[in-house]
């Protein structure tokens, strides 16, 4: 195994990795919706998870997916495509969620045009539009795009939870495992070759960046909850 396919493999196990964590978001979302059903929970069920993060990450992965059928003119590139798919459809499910209660413009929008680039991602592969110079860099400016997006869209799931001062449904396993994921990637990138995998490079290198403000704050409201919730059962009778 040569160092591309090895890097290649390692990046797409983190991938996967997501899978559970961004599972672990759909079940704190659907156990938020049963609890409020039963009026045990006050707030939304999708209440501190940013649309506008979780749309940007759904873009980004789909970027990735388009780049891997196009890149290589002998076909797609696996660990470009395959588990960006599956990654990309869990998203697409959060969003749905979020979409399906809100209801508001933003959601609306991230809904429609997530499910529009899905119907496109599929005349992609059955057009056969890969391997020459104008899908490459078609590509090039979607992933350079969804660095822009990546990048407000983590600041925004930042702000919210400074805003709100709550983790509400927000899933600290899928923001580390995507943070692993970011670093990875940004490896095989360069084992893709700087020339060619210069947006994929750039893109990893900022999710690194901005994604770790949340981790950070995430844990910071984790401890001071603790520290409340301790001091709460110190002042009860014994």
């Amino acid at each position: 195994m040569n160092s591309h396919d090895f890097w290649g493999l390692v990046s797409s196990v983190f991938f996967l990795s997501a899978i559970p964590a961004i599972g672990h978001q759909i079940r704190t979302i659907a156990k938020r919706r049963k609890l409020r059903a039963l009026g045990e929970l006050n707030e939304p069920a999708t209440h501190s998870v940013s649309v506008n993060q979780v749309f940007s990450s759904f873009f980004a992965v789909y970027t990735f997916f388009i780049f891997g059928l196009v890149v290589d003119s002998k076909g797609a590139d696996p660990f470009l495509t395959y588990p960006r798919a599956i990654v990309g459809l869990l998203l697409y499910w959060i969003i749905w969620e979020i979409y399906r209660e809100r209801r508001t413009s933003g959601s609306r929008a991230a809904f429609y045009i997530a499910s529009g680039s899905i119907l496109l991602s599929v005349l992609v592969i059955t057009s056969g539009f890969r391997g020459v110079t104008a899908s490459y860099w078609v590509a090039n400016g979607l992933v350079s795009l969804a660095t822009v997006m990546m990048a407000q869209g983590a600041y925004s799931q930042y702000r919210t939870l400074k805003l709100n001062r709550s983790r509400g449904a927000v899933s600290l396993p899928m923001h580390v495992v995507l943070y692993l994921k970011d670093l990875t990637g940004m490896i095989y990138g360069f084992q893709i070759g700087y020339l060619t995998a210069w947006s994929i490079i750039v893109m990893h290198l900022v999710n690194v960046i901005f994604r770790t403000p949340i981790i950070v704050s995430y844990l910071n409201l984790r401890r001071v909850a603790k520290q409340d919730e301790n001091e709460a059962n110190a002042q009860k009778p014994k």
